[in-house]
């Protein structure tokens, strides 16, 4: 007699249950997170540190004041900047990564906006060497950004492998029984 069985397969080789693969993907998928996080930190770290240095070598050890809008650049102001253009980096890389072409769009964005920053000494009235360092801690900011955040921090957040879930997923059997 041939009829269709109703019978669904077997649990996964692996063992593992639909509720624990969830379970290991979300550990893995917040690990991956956790990590991206940490990688942006650094980066923009980096990034106001490097902006640190420029103003340490050009004020105290060069003895160049500097000055944008009547205004003297302090510490503060620069690692306050930088911090501030850092983060807004950071979150925009780490929601474009989402997306196929986000890191692609990110980056010729990241350009322009860099260019566009770069505007602010030459409006500010800045010249001379003054308007050099303030250039220069720009693009060193900037490029910071971009690079750390393309290099080390992942394109794409992964999905942890899916073992054995395939056969945990397939449809009834159509086999025929006897």
């Amino acid at each position: 007699m041939n009829r269709r069985s109703n019978h669904r397969s077997a649990p996964p080789a692996s063992g593992r249950s639909d509720h624990s693969n969830q379970t290991a993907q979300t550990t893995h998928s917040n690990q991956t997170t956790q990590r991206s996080l940490a990688s942006a930190a650094v980066v923009i770290l980096t990034a106001v540190f490097a902006a640190l240095a420029v103003w340490v070598i050009t004020v105290p050890i060069a003895g160049v004041t500097l000055t944008a809008s009547g205004r003297s650049v302090s510490p503060a102001a620069v690692a306050l900047v930088s911090l501030g253009s850092g983060c807004a980096a950071s979150i925009s890389y780490l929601i474009a990564r989402r997306f196929r072409s986000g890191p692609v769009i990110w980056t010729v964005l990241g350009c322009i906006v860099l260019v566009l920053s770069m505007t602010g000494p030459l409006l500010s009235g800045a010249t001379g060497s003054v308007l050099v360092v303030l250039e220069v801690m720009h693009v060193l900011v900037g490029g910071t950004m971009m690079l750390g955040l393309l290099l080390f921090v992942p394109r794409r957040m992964r999905r942890a492998p899916d073992r054995g879930s395939a056969a945990s997923v397939s449809a009834p059997s159509t086999a025929v029984s006897e």
